[in-house]
């Protein structure tokens, strides 16, 4: 670890949480063949990138799921009345936090994420209350790789890029950090943690 590195900032999806849509439907008995409609007409689709920019409300969004599957309507409305079950905490995210605290760091959470989805799982991650600080993209209408949310985080928190160190599981986004000014890691696994932090 470069000894001016004293901010760790962490994206959330897919490094301290994973995001199981599709766990979520086999639990609802839903098919292969829906839970495969979804992927592409729902969770990969550029209205989910809205609803990461907080550009469009989710009753609006879930209406354009439907009006896109419409022979999953059922199962559509029935996937999102449990938004809590859509994603798992990773059991190694608030331990890793604490033991960065421990060893002086201070951590922050930079995520693109739903409005909605943010305010229900947040609260709920046993992580969430050990962070300095964090920036969620659907509340400041800004979505990685923008640099601008880079540069917001570092303003809100009186941060230098340079003694910033960003981990995310999308190269483009690390990409992105680096163009701002901090140092970047792929995240791809938890191999990718015991080797940057010795755990």
């Amino acid at each position: 670890m470069d000894k001016s590195i004293c901010n760790i900032v962490f994206d959330v999806g897919m490094v301290l949480i994973d995001f199981c849509w599709d766990k979520h439907c086999r639990n609802l008995g839903f098919s292969e063949k829906i839970i495969q409609a979804f992927d592409a007409n729902m969770i990969h689709s550029e209205i989910w990138t809205k609803l990461d920019e907080g550009t469009i409300e989710t009753a609006d969004a879930i209406q354009e799921f439907v009006r896109r599957m419409p022979q999953y309507e059922a199962e559509v409305n029935r996937f999102w009345e449990s938004p809590e079950c859509f994603v798992e905490e990773y059991e190694y995210a608030a331990p890793l936090i604490r033991t960065l605290k421990e060893q002086g760091y201070h951590v922050y959470l930079l995520s693109n994420y739903p409005y909605d989805m943010y305010k229900v799982h947040w609260p709920a991650f046993s992580f969430y209350s050990l962070v300095d600080g964090y920036v969620v993209s659907a509340v400041e209408k800004l979505i990685k790789p923008d640099q601008a949310i880079f540069r917001l985080l570092c303003e809100r928190y009186q941060l230098k890029p340079q003694e910033c160190l960003f981990l995310d599981d999308r190269r483009e986004n690390v990409e992105a950090a680096i163009c701002a000014g901090m140092q970047g890691v792929t995240f791809t696994g938890y191999q990718t943690l015991k080797n940057l932090f010795g755990l």
